[in-house]
């Protein structure tokens, strides 16, 4: 599909932008979108295969940006707005101005988030793409409201400009990249001897590995449709956090220091993923492989000391 294609992306300094720019970048004509403000951002994105282009989403700066891509893919957000307005212009009103600038696109992928589901108290429960949506994360003030608004915005343009449109509501990816996702940062902890907090109350997610993520790229801009599509964007299978870490920590021979509070550190949501094998998502890698194969490439010489493998 995106063979020989113009694509546009956002949010390459994140994790997700990183990952489908290193696979996808070579097969195609990749643009990447954002302020360059930080020195050597510019040189870095070039590195990728993907061309730099200057614009501002939340300003719906575009004056250098062509109109003509075949595929966008919005990954850029901030989740830590400090304030309600600038999370809306950010996360709500930007969206909506880049997809209203790029309405010719044939796909247009929107990256949201699953902090958007209001919390179920059963930890154990399967969140669906109907589920309620409205969440109160403490740690996050602005994020999960602001990313409901710009689920909204980019529905309501792509029925007015009839633009196929995919919403992609992402869970926890990890691996290779520079953070490595929430069990990229725990694994960084337990080999640095740091305390980990975690909430009393049990915590699950559906963690995916980056190879999977690049990977459901095609799917999720060939769901596209108008009105537009809401998937699940995680792994298929449900893990405790404190299961992981005790299973790197297992790994990597260290004692995970763990202090469990009663408060909400972190959300916690397991995912259906009916929806996303309907599109044609797979999964193939196994968490426990995947998060061998994360110790591997992040820390070689404690795998080799250890044995790991991945």
């Amino acid at each position: 599909m995106l063979d020989g294609k113009k694509v546009l992306i956002t949010g390459l300094t994140g994790q997700v932008g990183q990952v489908i720019a290193r696979v996808h970048a070579p097969r195609c004509e990749m643009w990447g979108l954002a302020r360059y403000t930080r020195t050597g951002s510019r040189e870095e994105t070039e590195a990728m295969g993907v061309k730099p282009v200057y614009g501002d989403v939340a300003l719906g700066n575009f004056d250098d940006l062509p109109d003509d891509f075949d595929y966008v893919i919005h990954c850029a957000a901030v989740t830590k707005p400090g304030t309600a307005e600038t999370g809306m212009a950010q996360n709500a009103e930007g969206p909506g101005l880049l997809l209203h600038h790029c309405r010719k696109a044939k796909a247009f992928l929107h990256v949201s988030t699953t902090v958007c589901y209001t919390d179920n108290p059963d930890p154990f429960h399967r969140y669906t793409e109907t589920d309620h949506l409205g969440s109160d994360y403490p740690r996050a003030p602005n994020y999960s409201s602001s990313k409901v608004g710009g689920e909204a915005v980019v529905r309501t343009l792509a029925r007015i400009h009839k633009v196929p449109v995919t919403i992609a509501r992402l869970n926890v990816p990890y691996g290779r990249t520079e953070d490595g996702g929430m069990p990229g940062a725990h694994l960084d902890a337990l080999v640095e001897g740091r305390e980990i907090l975690l909430p009393a109350r049990f915590c699950s997610h559906s963690p995916f590995h980056e190879d999977d993520l690049a990977g459901h790229i095609e799917p999720l801009l060939g769901a596209a449709s108008v009105p537009a599509t809401v998937v699940n964007w995680g792994g298929d299978t449900g893990v405790l956090v404190v299961d992981w870490l005790n299973y790197m920590a297992e790994l990597i021979g260290v004692r995970p220091n763990i202090r469990f509070l009663d408060e909400k550190i972190l959300p916690s949501y397991i995912l259906d993923p009916t929806r996303g094998r309907e599109i044609g998502m797979t999964w193939t890698i196994p968490w426990k492989e995947g998060m061998r194969r994360m110790i591997v490439e992040r820390y070689p010489d404690i795998a080799a000391r250890r044995g790991v493998t991945a």
